[in-house]
């Protein structure tokens, strides 16, 4: 083999590398962009996270509120079923009597 034939493989070889080096480039750039595009989309699903837990803390705040609402609701209702049956009690007492009064007239 010559030295100018040998000079040609070279070149084409070298040409080849140009061209995988070229595409490999743009591979890169292509994975450079979408890599940003995927930073991007992150940091709005984390900021999304963010407002999604504030949010979820509210609701459990408001929760924790109407769970002692309740509680109180349900003291107050049974303090009044407690007045209510000592009432009862006593109007049947009363009755009781009222009719033993007649009675004795």
């Amino acid at each position: 083999m010559n030295t100018e034939q040998m000079f040609k493989e070279l070149m084409n070889e070298i040409k080849g590398m140009k061209e995988d080096i070229k595409g490999l480039k743009e591979d890169n750039q292509s994975i450079k962009s979408q890599l940003e595009e995927n930073t991007q989309l992150t940091k709005a699903i984390h900021h999304r996270q963010e407002e999604s837990d504030a949010k979820l803390e509210n609701l459990s705040m408001d929760m924790h509120l109407m769970r002692g609402e309740l509680s109180s609701l349900k003291e107050g209702q049974e303090r009044q079923d407690k007045i209510l049956e000592s009432l009862a009690l006593r109007s049947l007492e009363q009755e009781t009597e009222l009719r033993e009064l007649k009675r004795i007239k």
